[in-house]
Formats: structure tokens, sequence, C-alpha cells
């Protein structure tokens, strides 16, 4: 009985390295699941940072809702408004095809961060059974 214990120690232990080993090798430094910030997102899809020349369009961008895209329909054209931060006085401005690539990159990032992460924590015995069963064990 022992020995069943102590091996199954070492198998719960080699199996917390491995997922530690495995976090520290997709870590956010740097690689495809780091997560961006909604400005690189938005430079990434092709909108161009906006820095209002007067005093009413000053006060127009301090209207707009903080980290939200805003739809502008002006002369049958459309475009679309980010203020990322709500102390600039600066906006993102990017057309129709920007603002389509910034929901792609924007949904790629979601999907990757939602996959990398553990969604709960358990302490099961038969998850441990499967482990130790597809390792040859058992």
């Amino acid at each position: 009985m022992g020995s069943k214990a102590g091996w199954l120690f070492l198998m719960l232990m080699a199996l917390i390295i491995a997922i530690l080993s495995a976090g520290c090798a997709t870590g956010p430094a740097g690689g495809p699941s780091a997560s961006k910030s909604q400005a690189d997102l938005l430079k990434d899809a092709g909108f161009k940072m906006h820095t209002p020349s007067s005093p009413d369009k000053v006060a127009y961008v301090k209207t707009l809702p903080a980290k939200k895209v805003v739809m502008n329909q002006h002369q049958d054209k459309v475009f679309y408004l980010v203020c990322t931060d709500p102390d600039s006085q600066q906006c993102f401005l990017g057309d129709k095809a920007a603002y389509q690539r910034y929901q792609q990159l924007a949904i790629q990032q979601s999907l990757a961060e939602d996959q990398h992460k553990v969604s709960e924590e358990r302490w099961d015995p038969e998850a441990l059974q499967m482990w130790t069963d597809a390792h040859g064990g058992g």
C-alpha cells in the first residue's frame, strides 16, 4: 500500500512539473499568446492615431466613450473612432476594412487567452487515473 501511495505521489509531482514547465514555455514574453493592448490591436488592424487640430475637435474627442468603438457616418462614408485613453486628446481613426481586421484580431486574441487559461481547479482521482493509464501506469 505504501509503495502505491509513493508512486501516485511521484506521478502527481511529475504532472505538476509538466504543467508548470508548459506554462513557462508558452508565457507572455512575446509569444503568439502574448496579450496585446487595444491600441496595439488597432494599429495592427490599420487604424491611425489622430490628434485633433482645434479646441472644438478636442472637446469632441473628450465626448467619446473610453475604449469603445464608435461608428460614424458622414457623406456616405463610414469610419470608426476609438479613444483608448480617456485622458488623452487623441483617438484612433479607421475605415470599415480596418474595423473588420480589428474585430478579427480581437477575437483571435480572446480565443488565445481563453484557451490557455485554467478554467477550473479540481482534484479528481479519475483524472489522475486517466493520466496514469495514458502514460503506461497501472
